[in-house]
């Protein structure tokens, strides 16, 4: 165990103190930073936003059918603003259900009955708008003849069944946002696969690997490299969550000490994605169990490998893997092939990076999550232990024939060796 340890920590150690780790992070916080303030950046060298128009309109049934109620109103819902917020709608609607599929109306009022006490239907898009409305009316009701209240309807959106399912406008905006927020994973998997793999390739050009190989296990050597670079990666992520906290510190500290209205990065993504948590903690959890699987490939590959050169050419299938899951989680679901991504998912080497964004976008749901999860955690541990014997066997050999046969010979001599 001590042994195990002074492996973990000598690993760590070469890695986190050395100043290129340092000058990357500083850089890449700064990006962060930059990343979750941009709304607010932009909003402070734009100057003065322009406000977002809303168009009304008032249909005056009521007995005084010829009172400006509409141009009334509209004066009424404008006086708190400097520009003119609310607009009269120029269209017409064949009935008022077509308010709610109509894209540039987004409030309609009905007057029926008597002006005085009016019964009014209010089909609303944006509820941020109701109080501001309904208070309205009453002040115009106030001044149109003494103190008389409406009786106000308000007619819900039409009941689309139990699963409406996601609009594709929604659709577009999370595929988009989790695909940036992915790239993370994909770059963080390859730097540790890169690292194991030169630590390895290292220890094995300058023949190292066989005095620490005469000390502790192959397995034990085994487990080492691919706890260090899972820890390393840990370290990593708690660095770019730290400087993500940091930058939502900032973009605070911006709209209290500034007349910005605008909205960090992180917030505008928690109003757009309801299920942001348990789609961060998918992305949290296919990232460490996806990154070991892929370092017990990488491992098996660098023990296999002879040089760097001999390891650069082998690596090609791991990367092929890294960019054939990237890409599929991007591309497929753009061209609606749901069912080809929602397949993919339970594929183990591709799941970690699809998973996350098949459940962001209602393509795979909670459950069925947790099962791929599972699957995937499942595959790693059996792989890494039919691994282990193969491992122990190339570590200490220098073949060099071509990759697959060498690939044969050592599976056969790791479980001959063992029955």
């Amino acid at each position: 165990m001590a042994k195990f340890k002074f492996l973990i920590m000598h690993g760590l150690k070469s890695r986190l103190l050395k100043k290129s780790f340092i000058i990357t992070n500083i850089v890449l916080g700064l990006v962060i930073v930059g990343l979750v303030n941009v709304p607010s950046i932009i909003d402070f060298f734009s100057g003065e936003e322009e406000i977002e128009s809303q168009h009304v309109m008032v249909v005056n049934d009521t007995h005084d059918d010829a009172f400006p109620l509409e141009e009334t109103l509209l004066a009424h819902f404008n006086q708190a603003y400097e520009h003119e917020q609310y607009k009269a709608y120029e269209g017409d609607l064949a009935t008022f259900d077509d308010f709610w599929e109509t894209g540039d109306i987004d409030i309609l009022l009905v007057f029926t009955g008597d002006l005085i006490a009016p019964d009014v239907d209010v089909y609303i898009k944006d509820d941020g708008h109701r109080n501001h409305i309904l208070s309205n009316i009453q002040v115009f009701l106030n001044e149109y003849q003494d103190i008389q209240y409406a009786n106000y309807t308000f007619i819900e959106a039409p009941d689309v069944g139990d699963d409406p399912g996601m609009d594709d406008e929604t659709r577009m905006f999370i595929q988009g946002i989790v695909s940036i927020l992915v790239l993370p994973m994909f770059i963080l998997i390859i730097i540790t696969t890169q690292f194991l793999g030169v630590d390895i390739i290292e220890e094995k050009s300058s023949k190292a690997i066989e005095t620490i190989i005469s000390s502790v296990p192959a397995k034990v050597h085994l487990l080492s490299k691919i706890v260090t670079n899972i820890t390393f990666l840990i370290v990593q992520s708690v660095i770019f969550l730290v400087f993500g906290i940091l930058g939502i510190l900032i973009s605070h500290a911006i709209l209290t000490t500034t007349d910005i209205e605008a909205m960090s990065l992180l917030a505008e993504l928690a109003e757009r994605i309801p299920n942001w948590p348990g789609m961060l903690a998918f992305m949290l959890a296919f990232m460490i169990v996806g990154t070991l699987l892929y370092l017990c490939l990488a491992a098996l590959i660098a023990s296999i490998a002879t040089t760097q050169e001999d390891y650069q050419t082998f690596q090609a299938p791991l990367i092929f893997l890294l960019l054939g899951s990237y890409y599929i989680a991007i591309f497929l679901p753009m061209l609606g092939l749901d069912s080809v991504v929602q397949v993919a998912a339970y594929i183990p080497f591709f799941s970690t990076l699809i998973a996350p964004i098949t459940y962001a976008t209602g393509v795979t749901g909670l459950m069925e999550t947790v099962l791929i999860l599972i699957l995937t955690g499942a595959f790693t541990v059996l792989f890494m232990y039919y691994i282990a014997p193969i491992y122990r066997v190339a570590i200490l050999s220098y073949e060099e024939t071509k990759f697959f046969k060498r690939i044969a010979f050592y599976v056969k001599k790791a479980f001959a060796k063992n029955k």
